[in-house]
């Protein structure tokens, strides 16, 4: 196994796209006895891994939103969020380089800052531009599907999340108190606010967890923790973090100490024991960490919610190898498959804490100043960088991904809307109005009509972990680095997902007051959920971003007054799903002679015949050429040549998914340009 896990990828299994290449017994109809909505599903199984970043994990997953994203913000010196300033002989920045397993121990990569202060440095109030000086080299670094095969030929069998984000830019506890219970009391009425890591289980936060609504409501649930200590391969690695509140307290006056009870279904009733005689630390106690999770899986006998916490090696924390991480995974689906009636009425979520310190280019949806329970100390508690979220259920199978907005309260909201089905309504009273307007309930990433519950060939994980082992002989993994003069931007592997709905409908349109000398861009979404665009200027001012949430039927203004620029303007808006506009060019005063007046707009056209159509005018008095350029998806360049006072129309192309850019400018002497991307919705 000298080869490490690239070797592993390279021979005979054939590789992560290998894996997921393989034909698959799909039906496509629903079985009989079943209905075809969220009724059919009777279990939801959770297993959140530590500190992993999407791009680190999935950058060159093709399909994804990942290293080849044209979308990326983009900064004022023409770069793009993925050359992250630095310190170089060669160019003033890093790019992202891969932690190659065929040459470095790069299985067994450290972790790098995850603190609050840290996440919030290198989120740079938006600016996203300040990774690699919060965070080291290290940072920009990423594995391939070569690396990490178990993990990418997962994603591209089922359905991978590449919006969803971690609650909180910072670490551990705050974001599985995220997951377990909606908040971290940014209002410190029940202990908090939470923004560091709790080490030691102090009992001591007062507000509701979400497991103590499925008990109030009458929902079973329980969750499967190692209670050992802590010894690498053993114990919970403090990541059972109900233990930080005090319902939980098995020594408080009153616990319900009762098999059924709240304490009992938290598994939390032992902490820290010595593990059975002949149990070694070692990767051979997995069925032994996981014993009862997989003896209610065989039995039938597993809640309708369940919890999975895993032991310090197995759960993928940095410098705990993705190949041991994918061994404990593999066994959680294979516990699950070992029955053939509960895997077909299972939803396992599997995704992660938060990023450690590993860059993601996607920028998180903001709040605006002042928006309740979103800021601790002045900044807002995030949501942060995107971590991997994978969807496995026969609902979720073949090869999808979705891009709506998710955090860690998603699962919640999901439980909550199951619950409600269920006539058993669990319902969180924490998740603030605006995480609830801008991250989704997962309902659009599930289609409860396909049903496919066939097992995907997936590498074999004893060879991987043998692979991974091996992996710690090589060279350090800070060689990996690139040297001088040899970076270069990565690329997305071939091949690619089909993609979910989502369930909203940007735009942004910009008129000019050239009386006034103002630029105001009006910024709408016609869809169904809320949504967070943020405006960067492009020049002229400060580059910082500029939140503003969107809801549906409430368009937001954004109004560049050109007074103190000069007459000049240029600015760009991002959103979720691919969304830009960028608007750039000079008012031309109100009576100005013999000019040229270019004015530009597109109209969104949805439904079965969805289009964009461009509409562009001249309001002077000397004729323009409009140049339309692709910059991504379809289209062809294309001149456009406008008399004064005239005005042409056209279609631009979208592709098969309903995803247009394209760049339009002028050729007047005003440097104007627009750029119109995202996604048109078929509904």
């Amino acid at each position: 196994m000298a080869g490490g896990a690239a070797a592993v990828a390279a021979g005979g299994l054939g590789g992560a796209g290998a894996a997921a290449a393989a034909p698959t017994t799909a039906k496509q109809t629903v079985p009989h006895g079943r209905t075809g909505t969220i009724a059919d599903l009777k279990h939801v199984v959770i297993l959140m891994q530590e500190n992993r970043s999407f791009d680190h994990y999935y950058g060159t997953l093709g399909g994804v939103r990942g290293f080849d994203d044209k979308q990326a913000l983009r900064f004022p010196d023409g770069t793009d969020v993925f050359a992250q300033p630095a310190t170089r002989i060669d160019k003033p920045y890093l790019l992202p380089y891969r932690l190659d397993s065929r040459k470095y121990n790069a299985q067994n990569a450290g972790g790098l800052d995850h603190s609050w202060s840290g996440g919030h440095d290198a989120w740079s109030q938006g600016k996203m531009n300040r990774w690699v000086a919060a965070k080291g080299n290290q940072t920009m670094g990423y594995f391939s599907g070569d690396d990490i095969p178990w993990q990418h030929a997962l994603a591209s069998a089922y359905t991978i999340c590449d919006h969803n984000h971690c609650s909180l830019a910072g670490p551990t506890s705050p974001n599985r108190i995220y997951m377990w219970s909606g908040m971290v009391d940014p209002s410190a009425t029940g202990g908090g606010p939470v923004t560091g890591n709790d080490g030691d289980y102090k009992y001591g936060y007062t507000w509701q967890t979400y497991p103590e609504a499925l008990q109030a409501a009458g929902v079973t649930w329980q969750t499967y923790v190692n209670n050992n200590t802590d010894d690498g391969w053993l114990g919970d690695y403090t990541d059972n973090t109900v233990r930080s509140f005090r319902a939980y307290n098995p020594a408080a006056a009153g616990a319900d100490t009762s098999p059924d009870g709240l304490l009992a279904r938290a598994n939390v009733l032992e902490t820290h024991t010595a593990p059975p005689a002949g149990v070694p630390n070692s990767s051979a106690n997995l069925d032994y960490v996981l014993k009862d999770f997989i003896a209610d899986c065989a039995n039938g006998t597993l809640p309708e919610v369940s919890w999975v916490v895993a032991p310090y090696l197995w759960c993928e924390h940095p410098s705990a190898a993705p190949d041991w991480g994918a061994v404990f995974s593999d066994r959680v689906i294979k516990a699950l498959h070992s029955n053939q009636e509960l895997w077909d009425s299972t939803l396992l979520i599997m995704t992660f804490d938060e990023n450690d310190g590993y860059f993601d280019h996607v920028p998180a949806p903001l709040p605006e100043g002042g928006t309740a329970e979103e800021f601790i100390g002045g900044q807002p508690i995030g949501p942060g960088a995107r971590v991997p979220m994978i969807l496995v259920s026969p609902w979720t199978r073949g090869g999808w991904v979705s891009s709506e907005v998710f955090d860690h309260t998603s699962i919640i909201q999901f439980l909550e809307h199951w619950t409600e089905t269920l006539g058993k309504p669990a319902k969180s009273p924490n998740i603030s109005d605006w995480r609830r307007t801008v991250c989704g309930d997962l309902t659009s990433a599930i289609d409860f009509r396909h049903f496919d519950n066939s097992l995907p060939p997936l590498p074999d994980t004893s060879v991987l972990a043998a692979a991974a082992t091996a992996d710690a002989w090589k060279a350090p993994i800070a060689l990996a680095v690139p040297a001088p003069f040899t970076q270069k931007m990565p690329t997305q592997e071939p091949g690619s997902l089909r993609r979910r709905p989502v369930p909203y409908q940007p735009h942004a349109r910009v008129r000019v007051d050239r009386a006034a000398g103002t630029v105001t861009a009006t910024m709408t979404n016609s869809g169904r959920q809320g949504m967070s665009m943020s405006v960067y200027p492009d020049a002229y001012r400060t580059f910082a971003a500029d939140p503003h949430t969107i809801t549906v039927g409430n368009p937001k203004d954004y109004v560049w007054n050109t007074a103190d620029t000069a007459g000049k303007y240029a600015f760009s808006i991002y959103g979720p799903d691919r969304f830009v506009r960028s608007f750039a060019g000079t008012v031309v005063p109100a009576g100005a002679a013999n000019s040229a007046v270019p004015v530009v707009d597109a109209l969104i056209h949805n439904g079965f015949r969805r289009s964009v159509e461009l509409i562009l005018a001249n309001e002077g008095s000397t004729t323009i050429r409009y140049t339309l350029t692709p910059n991504d998806f379809d289209g062809r360049q294309t001149t456009v040549v406008v008399p004064p006072r005239g005005r042409r129309s056209m279609s631009w192309p979208l592709s098969r998914d309903g995803y247009y850019d394209v760049i339009v400018k002028a050729d007047t002497a005003d440097g104007f340009t627009h750029r119109y991307a995202g996604r048109v919705s078929a509904a």
